[in-house]
């Protein structure tokens, strides 16, 4: 009889089990805490839409954050390389008339070049990541200040402006907030990950490999569906989804693939498990470092044009700490700042729960000095309970 229930439900594994919901747990207090705390505004559909909308920016940062943090090194330089580009993209709009296409081609090109500058010194002339580009952070903040005068400047024309306000049109209800064509679209995206699952569950059967027990199975799967359709649920109801979020979405998707099933990603984690034994093994360690930096400061471009869309200027204080916020978003969501373990998804909703902080203590009209307080607090104990673990584990 008990092999028959364990055959149904699965090897149970209460301290794997806890860590895999430890983000929901955290989610959970957070959202319940800041609704009472702000009288009930913080879970208002217009609310958590706009903090959706907050936290892409960070949580883009945050996909190859992880995977720099997962090779035991570092960027101290995001937030500002993040400014310097919607600075340099703003002053080519407003002040040399360029269109839009090629506005964001230069991000991109700037995003390369900086990638290329990073990766040169830390993978191919091994100075320290953190000295690196804790210089970057002062060379590109004097160059945003040498572009942008000092000033803010904008605005941003439609064009650029709609990856980061715009969202999806509705078909057929044109009348309310309401976004029909959101609601399809949450609706095919639960069905494909259902899909997906049983695909990948029947391979692993057919490769006998361990799976859990077919009511784990469809626990999971509803578990997992109500929560992309409570996450997505502000914006079908206020407005539709944000191209911002979807692009959030699709970058995600992609460098999970890509994490989960390429050398590549294998790579990166070996190289943060032991340097010294992925070289032996034939991994070409500074290519490998070079590549994440390459691709890091590419999607830190796609950030910028994120964030600059949806706030229509540049600053000279545009990015600033968010860098930080994307560190503490992939501690929280299971990277390790030791190197050799992290996840996309978790760094994701890590940055959110971040973001979500950001947007509640906002709402409760907390000073700055406060929210700067309990933002390092909140950076000093992920890290301290990640380093604390892992020390255990040892």
């Amino acid at each position: 009889m008990n092999k028959g229930i364990s055959g149904i439900l699965g090897k149970v594994d209460i301290k794997r089990d806890l860590y895999k919901f430890t983000l929901i747990i955290e989610m959970v207090v957070i959202f319940i805490t800041f609704q009472m705390l702000t009288d009930g505004l913080f879970m208002t559909t217009r609310n958590l839409s706009n903090l959706l909308m907050q936290g892409v920016t960070c949580s883009m940062i945050s996909i190859t954050m992880m995977l720099v943090i997962v090779s035991t090194n570092a960027d101290l330089s995001a937030g500002v390389v993040l400014g310097f580009m919607g600075t340099t993209a703003a002053q080519l709009q407003v002040a040399y008339h360029f269109a839009a296409t090629w506005s964001i081609a230069s991000v991109l090109l700037i995003g390369l070049l900086i990638g290329l500058w990073h990766g040169y010194w830390i993978a191919y002339k091994k100075l320290p990541a953190f000295i690196v580009t804790l210089a970057s952070q002062l060379i590109v903040r004097g160059f945003t200040l040498a572009v942008g005068q000092g000033r803010s400047i904008g605005p941003m024309d439609d064009a650029f402006s709609v990856l980061g306000r715009g969202t999806l049109p509705s078909f057929f209800v044109t009348d309310s907030n309401f976004n029909d064509t959101s609601l399809i679209l949450v609706c095919a995206v639960i069905l494909v990950y259902i899909c997906y699952s049983i695909y990948v569950r029947n391979n692993l059967i057919k490769g006998k490999g361990e799976v859990s027990g077919i009511l784990a199975f469809i626990l999971k799967l509803i578990f997992v569906s109500i929560a992309i359709f409570v996450v997505s649920s502000p914006m079908v109801f206020y407005n539709g989804l944000s191209y911002a979020v979807l692009l959030l979405i699709l970058v995600a998707a992609i460098f999970h693939f890509v994490v989960k099933n390429t050398s590549f990603g294998r790579h990166v984690f070996a190289i943060g498990g032991n340097t010294e034994a992925a070289r032996l093994s034939g991994i070409n360690i500074e290519w490998t470092i070079m590549l994440i930096y390459i691709l890091h400061t590419l999607v830190t471009a796609i950030a910028a044009i994120i964030f600059l869309g949806r706030v229509g200027q540049a600053t000279p204080s545009a990015g600033v700490s968010f860098e930080f916020t994307a560190i503490t978003g992939c501690v929280v969501g299971g990277t390790s700042i030791l190197g050799g373990r992290g996840n996309v998804i978790g760094a994701v909703i890590g940055t959110m729960l971040m973001a979500a902080l950001d947007n509640g203590m906002s709402l409760m009209n907390l000073g700055p000095e406060y929210q700067y307080i309990i933002k390092g607090l909140a950076l000093m104990l992920a890290i301290a309970m990640d380093v604390l673990s892992q020390h255990r584990k040892s």
